[in-house]
Formats: structure tokens, C-alpha cells, sequence
């Protein structure tokens, strides 16, 4: 979609009839908008107003994924690696059977990235991380 007034205008057409149809409402002050970096500034303005969306978002995650990624990708994935790390961490202290903590590992620490595997592909730097922090335990 292009970002005009006109576009701005059918969709805050399109949400009011959504609202009014479902009962629910947008909360505006969670919302925000991305815009193309070639987008003039009066324009985004203009479409901003007219959709009473106040944030651009720049770094935002979107069902806990980043929103925008650049060319060095392992920045945006990073979290993944921490999250299976404290995961695992907290599993040290306990005494589990061989076969407990392949259970333990095949159940959570490789289902934490399965949907960012889902929808992008990851680097390897972070694979090898995840695989690394597994294998220590």
C-alpha cells in the first residue's frame, strides 16, 4: 500500500466498519506504523493523523520477532540464545536421569526457536549457539 491520504482514509474506513461490526476497538496507543525510508515526512504526518497512530515504529517485535531486519541478522536473533541458555541454566541444579534431560532438551530448549525458524531463516551463528548452550548441559 502506498502511503497517501487516500489509502489512509480507506483504512481508517475499513477499521471503523471492523470495530463497529465486531465490538471490539484498535487501541491507538499501542498502535504503530512503518513507513518506507524514501516516505516524505509531510506525507507520513498526513497519514498519521488521519489514522491517529502517533509512534513510527522503528524497532519493534511483532509476536516476539523483530519487525525489521537488516543485513547482520544475528543481532535480531540474539534473544533466542539467551532465552534457551536460562532455560538450561535452571535445569543444572536438578538431578536428572541421561534420559530425563534429553527429555528435558527435545521438549523446551529446541521448541524456543522452532517458530522464529518458522518464519525466518536464521544465521548460523545463532544455531551454533543454541546447539553449543544445549551441549553443555
Amino acid at each position: 500500500m502506498h502511503a497517501d491520504q487516500r489509502n489512509a482514509e480507506a483504512l481508517r474506513g475499513i477499521l471503523d466498519k471492523y470495530c463497529a461490526v465486531s465490538g471490539q476497538k484498535v487501541s491507538e496507543g499501542k498502535s504503530s506504523i512503518f513507513f518506507s525510508a524514501n516516505t516524505d515526512v509531510e506525507v507520513k504526518a498526513l497519514v498519521c493523523q488521519t489514522l491517529n497512530v502517533m509512534t513510527e515504529s522503528l524497532n519493534d517485535k511483532y509476536l516476539g520477532l523483530p519487525a525489521l531486519v537488516g543485513a547482520d541478522r544475528s543481532d535480531c536473533f540474539w534473544h533466542l540464545v539467551d532465552r534457551v541458555r536460562a532455560r538450561v541454566s535452571g535445569w543444572k541444579e536438578k538431578l536428572l536421569s541421561l534420559g530425563g534431560k534429553e527429555i528435558l532438551i527435545k521438549s523446551i530448549a529446541q521448541a524456543i526457536p522452532v517458530y522464529a525458524m518458522m518464519v525466518f531463516r536464521l544465521p548460523q551463528k545463532i544455531c551454533k549457539g543454541i546447539s553449543d548452550t544445549i551441549s553443555q548441559y
